[in-house]
């Protein structure tokens, strides 16, 4: 069915309230319903809502409409409330009176109102959530999918409604309140707004399906309740006030409007909401076309409807606090390009663009060349990209002036210089930013020796003149330029020929190709100075159905189509991950950034975004290390080989790994990772003692080899670890003072007590230990400490029943711990055997095994040991080259300073935030452990990996840790700083605040 279309009555967003008091409703809650209890308003535009709190605890709400409003439409949102409810939707019901009516008859200052009372529906508003997931936004599409599916059954009366929130008076009704807006500027946005809108909908108006509608489906009116993960989950919906008939995609654009001020940065948020309404209630061509103008019309009504309640009712605070959110609301879907919005959706959606696809169909051939004197020329088309070789150590974060270096360069050889289309550059991306760059260029910039004559490619009109700049289009593309001399005369209107002259360039011409607009007004926004230069990744599917390709304009010859950006596709590169590279080799997060380049404390996407790097303890100087790349192309341009051929590197590292340790030590076994040199430590322990048994603790992790595993207790990383035990090997409980079964002072000698005992019963046993192994900081479980008095005591019983301690440093040492070189220093004891790997070769493999001569030489009755990379020349100087560097720029001191910094700021946030329980470590090496529950530590572990998703958006990689997956684990390259520091605990603390 249609109904017809009743006249608008603007008035009812413009009354006051009824006007009433609790008091008042307190009685007419006792005298209508017989019910007792205590009555608190709620926020409401037009009507009045009080929630009723009965004595025996049971929850009302008392409803008292606006008197302009008819029974028949009152009558009608109670047939919308039970009509979801019966489909399954959380709704409040109407509660007859002790009369047996659902709606009685008060009377107010002599006026007739009608009053309800409703079953309250339990939850917080979805407005009271500050940040919603892309799982939120989608949850929230869904619902009114669901919703509007369900309504389009539904025929009722009162349904028949002259509303002014009905966006199909949207038009009139903005026109009839934009006086209202007193502001001078932003009366204006709102009405070129409305302009525009009216031009668009004129089109398709026609074919929008009519149904009824909630109309109202906002975060103001969803109600939610907080997940296990801390995330808001919908609970039902509220408030029927503006039910009625109304277009069908009128629903949804009226539910995006809502997310707008959660995510004003970034407008298209919405889609996973209309990609989710869609998959329910399937939106037809002319809704697509009409959703992006009825967004901003829905955004206009608001704030004309708001300036108007705050002036005619100036006491109503909920209208006055509101009113800035409203604006949000329009400015974020209006200044953003329509035509980008509405080719987004249709890309996402499956839709075909309906515009002109940039290949010139209509003339047949190739544009001809904007620049002819051009042709037969080589200019260099030179890549700016994350991928490019012409940076140099960081060199792009100087930005436009790094450009202007690589483009000069250049030009020095060639005649011109042409920059790329659609690639993301990396000198207009910046690190410790919260947001996304806008770093993908819209257009293609020509360098030029000598100025050049300009042609048009086309036949067309001049479209735009202005100083230094021109367009001109053909009625299905525009050509803009920026740093062109047009020729005197051009004027706008004026015919163009293809093959005519348009001027001069200057040295430096800014082309852009675009398709025209849907509402055939792209010229009057075609002055290149208006235009988009540089966009977001994330949405520029949507940028290049409008901004297209002008590498045509120059012709093939010069920009052949392989020199041309190849979009790179991240979900689709980790589609090839998985078929190629098994996936038991697992990474980080569901939907990771691709990341192919690095530099310091930071991570670096196809997009150029920068990532702040929390979890790299491999790269401990930092990525893209100037002094170990250039180390290591000169090794391999003179020579790689392995360490049974004789050369000066493999003994220079071995000797200056010794100058690092105590004096007991003499001899290193150089191997190519951590589990490797776990693995040998283990295998020279049990040739030295003679003895299998081995003794470890839990939650901890030394490798993924068969014996390096065996020795692993970590649930996080093999969670059949106690099934698959072999018995040799024998686990002490974790010596955790906060919370394992010691806490607190005096928690080390107790745990050192069990741990003697144990070690006493299995010699007795006959099975005595040969090996004990523990990293001096349990680094998996989160760099929690051993505490106090534990490891000494452990040591002597280990050695008095004639067994041998392995220290594992591969996480914890190499002066990450900045106070101590190696982990064990802390505690004052000196292990007989150290394993390292990750930090010495600074990403490159490279882990030793140090220990004692006698120790090594128990291997020899069983053959020579060898690793072929593990002492290669190669690693060797690598090696090296990163021991000099810790040194040189000081960064074991650097670790000390800043991780004491970072600790008391991280302090200072625990504070302020009770879910953080506990922060662990020293140095750069931290673990900030999160929990639900100050008393029980019942740990965070639904909400962790979600924190950590949010905080990747927000431009920080973060990951959980330890077997509850409940603690960040923060381990960042020893180049980190404060500056970065701040940022990682800012970061945190928007997302605590804010949530995830």
């Amino acid at each position: 069915m249609t109904p017809e279309t009743p006249a608008p009555n603007t008035t009812h967003g413009g009354l006051p309230r009824p006007r009433v008091t609790e008091p008042q409703v307190h009685d007419f809650a006792r005298s209508l319903f017989g019910i007792e209890g205590t009555v608190r308003e709620l926020g409401s535009q037009q009507d009045r809502n009080f929630l009723l709190t009965a004595k025996d605890g049971e929850k009302y709400l008392i409803k008292i409409s606006n008197s302009a409003f008819s029974r028949d439409e009152i009558e009608s949102q109670n047939a919308v409330m039970l009509h979801l409810g019966d489909g399954g939707i959380n709704t409040p019901r109407p509660i007859p009176s002790l009369e047996g009516k659902d709606i009685s008859a008060v009377s107010l200052e002599g006026t007739p109102h009608s009053l309800r009372l409703l079953s309250f529906v339990e939850g917080s508003p979805l407005i009271d959530s500050d940040y919603l997931a892309p799982d939120v936004i989608r949850d929230f599409g869904s619902l009114v999918g669901t919703v509007s599916k369900q309504l389009a059954t539904l025929q009722h009366p009162g349904l028949d409604r002259a509303l002014q929130w009905d966006l199909r008076h949207a038009e009139e009704v903005v026109s009839s309140l934009l006086p209202c807006v007193v502001d001078r500027d932003k009366r204006t946005l709102v009405e070129d707004a409305l302009l525009r809108a009216q031009r668009l909908l004129s089109k398709v108006t026609p074919f929008l399906p009519v149904q009824a509608v909630h109309g109202d489906l906002t975060d103001d009116n969803v109600v939610s309740a907080l997940s296990p993960s801390g995330q808001p989950r919908i609970t039902g919906i509220i408030d029927f006030g503006d039910a009625s008939y109304g277009w069908r995609v009128a629903e949804l654009a009226v539910a995006c409007t809502a997310v707008f001020h959660h995510e004003p940065t970034n407008p298209l948020a919405i889609m996973p909401l209309i990609e989710e309404f869609h998959s329910r209630a399937p939106l037809s061509e002319a809704e697509i076309s009409a959703l992006w103008p009825l967004i901003v019309l829905r955004g206009a009504v608001l704030v004309v409807s708001g300036e108007q309640q705050v002036a005619i009712d100036p006491h109503n605070e909920y209208a006055r606090e509101a009113l800035e959110r409203e604006w949000t609301i329009f400015h974020t879907p209006a200044q953003y390009d329509w035509d980008v919005a509405e080719a987004a959706l249709r890309r996402a959606l499956g839709f075909p663009l309906g515009s002109s696809d940039g290949a010139f169909a209509s003339e047949g051939t190739a544009p001809h060349s904007i620049l002819p004197t051009l042709e037969g020329s080589k200019p260099a088309i030179i890549d700016l990209s994350y991928s490019s070789a012409e940076y140099l150590t960081g060199s792009w974060l100087n930005a436009e002036d790094e450009e202007k270096r690589i483009i000069n360069a250049h030009l020095a050889l060639s005649q011109a210089v042409i920059t790329r289309y659609g690639e993301a550059r990396l000198t207009r991306a910046t690190p410790l930013s919260e947001n996304e760059p806008h770093s993908v260029s819209t257009a293609m910039e020509i360098y030029l020796r000598d100025p050049a004559p300009v042609e048009s490619p086309f036949n067309g009109t001049v479209s735009f003149v202005g100083e230094g700049s021109l367009s001109i289009d053909d009625g299905e593309h525009t050509v803009a330029l920026s740093g062109i001399r047009p020729l005197r005369g051009l004027k706008v209107g004026a015919p163009i020929e293809r093959g005519m002259p348009l001027g001069v360039s200057t040295r430096s011409l800014t082309v852009w190709l675009l398709t025209q607009s849907q509402d055939g007004d792209r010229h009057t926004t075609a002055e290149p100075s208006a235009l988009a230069r540089f966009v977001k990744m994330s949405e520029f599917a949507g940028w290049s159905a409008v901004y297209q390709d002008p590498a045509t304009l120059v012709g093939e010859d010069l920009f052949p189509a392989e020199k041309r950006v190849q979009p790179t596709d991240p979900v689709e590169e980790l589609a090839q991950r998985a078929s190629a590279y098994s996936p038991l080799q697992s990474h980080y997060y569901a939907a990771p950034p691709q990341i192919e380049r690095g530099w310091k404390e930071h991570l670096i996407d196809t997009a150029g975004r920068h990532y702040l790097d929390m979890v790299n303890n491999v790269t401990i100087l930092g990525h893209g290390h100037p002094v170990v790349a250039e180390v290591a192309a000169d090794q391999w341009r003179r020579l790689n080989t392995n360490s049974r051929f004789h050369y000066a590197a493999v003994t220079q590292l071995s000797r200056k790994l010794l100058d690092k340790m105590p004096d007991s030590f003499d001899t290193v076994l150089l191997v190519n990772s951590g589990s490797e040199a776990v693995d040998l430590a283990l295998r020279l322990s049990k040739a030295y003692t003679s003895r299998e048994h081995v003794l470890c603790v839990h939650e901890s992790y030394h490798g993924w080899s068969l014996a390096s595993d065996a020795v692993s207790t970590s649930t996080s990383d093999n969670p059949r670890a106690g099934e698959t035990r072999p018995d040799w090997v024998h686990v002490l409980d974790a010596p955790n003072s906060y919370r394992g079964i010691y806490r607190g002072e005096g928690a080390g000698e107790r745990y050192a007590a069990d741990a003697v005992r144990t070690i006493q019963m299995l010699a007795s046993r006959g099975t005595p230990v040969g090996t004990y192994i523990a990293e001096p900081r349990n680094g998996n479980a989160g760099g929690i400490p051993q505490p106090p008095g534990y490891l000494a005591t452990v040591y002597d019983a280990i050695r008095g029943c004639g067994g041998v301690v392995i220290s594992d440093e591969v996480q914890v040492g190499y002066g990450r711990l900045g106070t101590y070189f190696w982990g064990f220093e802390e505690h004052g004891v000196v292990p007989d055997i150290v394993t390292v790997a990750k930090a010495m070769g600074n990403g490159h493999p490279l882990g030793a095994v140090i220990t004692r001569r006698e120790i090594a030489d128990a291997l020899s009755n069983q053959g020579t040991f060898f690793s072929s990379s593990g002492g290669s020349t190669l690693s060797s100087r690598i090696g090296l080259a990163v021991l000099d560097v810790i040194e040189n720029e000081s960064l074991q001191e650097n670790a000390r300073v800043v991780g004491a910094y970072l600790l008391e700021e991280l302090h200072k946030l625990a504070n302020r935030h009770p879910m953080i329980g506990k922060i662990h470590g020293s140095g750069l090496y931290l673990g900030v452990e999160l929990i639900r529950d100050g008393t029980t530590l019942e740990p965070a572990t639904q909400e962790t990996p979600l924190i950590c998703n949010r905080m990747r958006d927000l431009g920080v990689i973060v990951q959980p840790t330890g077997d509850r997956g409940n603690v960040l684990k923060v381990k960042p390259p020893l180049c980190f700083t404060r500056t970065s520091a701040q940022f990682f605990v800012d970061t945190l603390d928007r997302v605590l605040t804010a949530g995830w």
